[in-house]
């Protein structure tokens, strides 16, 4: 039970910290936060919540789509980029 709410607590504050150090690329983009809470929003259940597994499964979309080269890695222009939508996804 406690593994499952660290977990949790984790998870949400890797999003956080993501969003936080996403910032300049949302305020560059415009709408590209809305993109991506639509995305996000569609992947909820009825309790607004979102696994895990929906959620890395877009990520991971998103990171293919960015590594052109097929090299498992990107920029960190290239991972801001992910979250202003300019995936072409």
């Amino acid at each position: 039970m406690h593994m499952i709410k660290a977990a949790r607590m984790f998870a949400a504050g890797t999003i956080l910290a993501l969003a936080a150090i996403s910032t300049p690329a949302f305020a560059a983009d415009g709408d590209g936060m809305q993109s991506f809470a639509k995305e996000v929003t569609a992947m909820a259940n009825k309790d607004g919540m979102v696994s895990k597994r929906d959620f890395m499964a877009m990520m991971e979309k998103k990171f293919d789509a960015m590594d052109k080269g097929r090299k498992g890695m990107l920029s960190v222009p290239d991972v801001m980029r992910i979250f202003s939508d300019k995936t072409g996804q």
